[in-house]
């Protein structure tokens, strides 16, 4: 799963400025960590990226689960499910990925919830839907903080998944 273009540390630092760049300057956590991911290991498809979109500030804009973190549970299944709905050994080895992948993601970051991330790296959450709130979630670094964050949840997604080709 290694980069063509270099080694798997050079691809994970390209796939974590990927990402960062992607949310600094077009937005969507889900879709800037999704589309690092595609760019660098070419994973899924557009259709799967576009579907990506509404995910993002913790689910269409509701501050729950991290957008950055369900881009990642979207690859894990990308990789790990199956296309046939009976094949109940790849749903259940698919499903316990995906499992570890929140566990890891919540020990790297203290939280999978993206109003509690906000907390934790601009002092409170931010009501991503209400338009004065947003301009304020701006005004407090927003656009600084979730790029670094969405970068570092790239990367560690993509470390997720060399460790799981490799068991």
């Amino acid at each position: 799963m290694v980069n063509a273009q270099g080694s798997k540390e050079e691809s994970l630092t390209l796939i974590e400025e990927a990402a960062h760049s992607y949310e600094k300057n077009h937005h969507g956590c889900s879709r800037s960590a999704l589309k690092a991911l595609q760019d660098h290991l070419n994973l899924g498809n557009s259709l799967i990226f576009k579907a990506s979109t509404p995910l993002a500030a913790g689910i269409a804009m509701r501050g729950e689960t991290c957008g950055a973190l369900l881009a990642g549970l979207l690859v894990v299944g990308m990789v790990t499910a199956s296309e046939n709905i009976e094949d109940e050994e790849a749903f259940n080895q698919s499903m316990i990925a995906g499992f570890r992948l929140v566990r890891r993601f919540e020990k790297e970051f203290g939280s999978i919830n993206c109003g509690e991330l906000q907390k934790r790296r601009l002092g409170r959450a931010f009501n991503m839907a209400d338009p004065n709130d947003y301009q304020e979630f701006i005004k407090a670094g927003g656009y600084i903080e979730c790029p670094k964050l969405v970068g570092k949840a790239a990367r560690l997604i993509a470390e997720f998944l060399w460790d799981l080709k490799e068991v």
